[in-house]
Formats: C-alpha cells, structure tokens, sequence
C-alpha cells in the first residue's frame, strides 16, 4: 500500500572523506574544523563518538561529504566496541577517500597497528594525516620513522585546533575525488521540515530513526544515554524535504552528569528549539514521568508544533479501540497545553504504523504555515458571535467584538479587535481560539491569539 512505502534518503551523489582512527586522536576536532561548526562533541573521555557525524562540507566553493566514525580501541571489553568498528566499517564502505588520523604528540600505538592492517585491504586512497601538531615541535614530530611502520608514508602534519595543514589536505582530498566515480559539486538542498525527536533515554529516539532510514544508521542499546550526540537523516516524502534529528535523551536535571551528557542534553534542546515539529516520545509500557511533562511543557513554551508518539505500542496486551481511546484521554489529562497535539501510535522497532507519522507531520508544518485570508476570517468570527456572543467579562462597557485578523505564521498569531474600554472575559477568549483551531484544521501547532482594544 502507498502509506506503508519508506520515504527516501536524500542522496546528493556527493565524495565521501571517512576520518578513522583510534580513541582520543582528534577525529571529531578535525570534523568540525572542516564543517566550520560544533556538530560533533569533543571531549577527552575515550569513546565520546560512538555513531557516525555526517555532513557536507564546503571548499573551494563545491560541497563533498565527510564522516566522523568513533573511535576505535580493538578491546572487546571497552563499550560499544562491536558497534563502533561496524560503524566505521560502513563510513569505509561509503568512502571515496580514508583520512587515517593519528596523534603527532603520541606514540604510535598498538591500535594504529590493526587499523592500518584493515586499511590495506581497502580499493580507495588513504591519506595518514598526524593531528595536533599545534606548533613546530610537535610537527616535527611526522618526521618519526616509527610512523613509517604502518606502510602509508609520513603523515602529513595538521592540526585541527587551529587550522594549520587542514587547507593543504583539503587540497589533496579534492585532487582525489577529481578521479572518484562521485564529484565535488554545489548542492542546494534544503530541509522544508525540520523535525527534533524528543524524550527521555531509552524511549525508542534512535530505534525510530533506523526505521526511518531502513538501515541502522545509529547505535541502539538498552543502555541510557546511548546516544551522546545529534544524528540528523535527511528524507524525501510526496516532494517535501524532511530532516529527522535524532537528540540524546534527556532526564531529570538532577540527574544529568556533567561533562558529555550534559552537552548532549544542551545540543536536544537546542535542536527542538530550531525544530518545526517535535515528536515527543512516550513508552507506551511505562507510566509517564515528570519528565516527560517538563518536556512537554517547554515544547509548548518554545511554541514548537508537536506529534505525541508512543511507542511500544506492540507489547501492550490491550490494543482495542476503547483502550486506544483511554490512552488517548490520559495523554490529554496530562498534557492539557498539548491538546492540539495529534497523537500516532506506533512501534518503532517492527515498523508498526510508523508510516503514519509522514502525513501527521506534513500536516503539522502546514498548520504552522497557514494563512486564512481577511474576508473569511470576518465571516468566521461573525458566524461565530452570532451563535455564542461574548458575556459580560467585568466593568460598565459590555464587550464588543470588531473582528479578527491573522498577523504571521510559524506559529499562527491572531489579534482580535474589541471594543475600547470593555473587558472580554479570559475563557471566551480561549473559546475562540478552540474555535479557530477546530474550524480551520491547526492541527499539531499552537496558535496565539490576543485581543486589542480599539475605537470603532
């Protein structure tokens, strides 16, 4: 059936670079210097990588693609080790070119060893490049003949924190992809829909975004705080352009460790709060948390349209309609600021009507995006008074109403015009905005709407 078909990853038919190395070799500082952003997180603790960073970069006026893979320690015992190795497998896999990264104010290591065995065996040209060399001394240091022992030359010295060498690399890379099957090109594709996944750890955020992709794109584990930084999976559905953001979990502030997490929790709320539409996460196996309602609460304050998602919605024994309709009624008793939110009931991990969050957040971005015209806004809100007229709110002046206009969008603001002097009661106030919304379809957006007095 066509509402059960995947949408379809963008492919911008870019040359990949793949940055590989092992733990603490600056790989995620060299990401950022190329891609001129904070995307990646850098920190000393070992293993701060552990899914992917993707993204195209710019130079000499033409886009290619580059990839972050995590660090690797070859220590079956060390965390994710399995998953980190498949991971940066797949960035070899995709790659057109390998920077194999070393660190020029370290020895060389037993781990460099085994990556440089599995790099031979790769078709495509590696480049051994010596990061930190942040001044003369530690450049010096390419020059070691231990480094010769890996087969691949000198490294060629940069240092990312600062720059120096990054150009000239840059400059080889592009040498290269001039002969790879793919080639550097400007690209203007853009997101229409940008769309933050959101909610507390373990809730199903990444498994979700491997549906989506029909690949695993990140790593899932039982295991809180699994993922540490933002993916992002850019997607195509009925000719809209939709970027899904994968965020780290987010617990009780009091909860959170500082250091890694805490920067990962920063980098959620930032992403929701550039977001169109926001899928709040729910499991439907467990009771809803404060957090969650905290959650909940700034999506509402940062006025972002929103989708309730809930997951696990397979392990539920009960799944009639009655019980559907209960949850439903409970989310909303929760929730009360989010009852605009349309709520999709799913499973991430076996697929189960994930199709039907598509539609739900085109029509989300839509509502935020709406515009009713003058005249039949006026016929609305005639109707409407001439149905329910406003009661007296308060004061000798008996409440008029003139009109109402739609000042912007994204979100929807309107302003209604009465009578000068007069008090309009607060809950007929909120009566014409569930009018408005209910009469025009705002579905999954918040709408504002504030009154002005005026001489008529």
């Amino acid at each position: 059936m066509q509402t059960e078909r995947r949408p379809e990853q963008v492919d911008y038919r870019l040359p990949t670079v793949a940055l590989v190395g092992r733990v603490n070799v600056g790989k995620s500082s060299l990401f950022n210097c190329i891609m001129e952003t904070r995307q990646a997180i850098v920190s000393d603790v070992p293993g701060t990588t552990r899914t992917r960073n993707i993204g195209n970069f710019t130079w000499r006026g033409v886009q290619s693609r580059i990839v972050d893979a995590g660090g690797l320690t070859f220590d079956e015992s060390a965390d994710f080790e399995e998953e980190i190795l498949a991971q940066t497998k797949k960035a070899i896999a995709e790659a057109d070119v390998i920077l194999f990264l070393v660190d020029l104010q370290d020895r060389l290591m037993p781990q460099e060893r085994e990556i440089a065995k599995l790099l031979r065996k790769e078709k495509v040209p590696v480049l051994l490049v010596g990061n930190k060399a942040d001044s003369p001394r530690y450049r010096a240091n390419a020059h070691e003949a231990e480094w010769l022992k890996l087969g691949m030359g000198e490294p060629r010295p940069v240092s990312a924190s600062n720059g120096t060498g990054v150009g000239d690399v840059l400059d080889e890379i592009f040498k290269l992809f001039n002969k790879a099957k793919r080639r550097p090109k400007q690209v203007s594709v853009k997101p229409d829909i940008r769309v933050a996944i959101l909610g507390k750890p373990n809730v199903g955020k990444s498994t979700l975004l491997n549906q989506i992709a029909g690949e695993d794109m990140v790593i899932t584990s039982p295991i809180a705080h699994t993922t540490r930084e933002t993916f992002n999976l850019m997607v195509t559905w009925n000719a809209h352009v939709i970027e899904f953001i994968d965020t780290a979990g987010i617990r009780r502030k009091s909860h959170v460790d500082e250091g890694l997490e805490k920067i990962g929790v920063s980098q959620s709320i930032a992403h929701m709060e550039n977001a169109d539409v926001v899928l709040l996460m729910i499991d439907a196996t467990e009771p809803v948390s404060n957090q969650e309602k905290i959650l909940a609460s700034l999506i509402e304050e940062k006025r972002r349209s929103v989708i309730l998602v809930v997951n696990k919605w397979d392990l539920i024994e009960d799944h009639s309609e009655e019980n559907r309709k209960e949850f439903i009624k409970l989310l909303y008793g929760l929730y009360p600021h989010l009852q605009h939110a349309a709520i999709v009931f799913l499973s991430a991990k076996s697929g189960y009507r994930v199709h039907q969050l598509y539609e739900n957040i085109v029509a989300a971005w839509g509502a935020r995006h709406k515009i009713i015209d003058a005249l039949t806004l006026d016929t609305f809100i005639h109707e409407l008074l001439a149905k329910h007229p406003p009661k007296r709110g308060g004061g000798n002046i008996p409440p008029k109403i003139y009109g109402l206009k739609q000042l912007a969008t994204d979100p929807p603001y309107f302003q209604m015009s009465i009578r000068a002097k007069s008090i309009l009661a607060q809950s007929y106030i909120k009566f014409v905005e569930r009018s408005v919304r209910e009469h025009f379809g705002f579905v999954g957006t918040p709408i504002s709407l504030y009154t002005k007095k005026t001489k008529q």
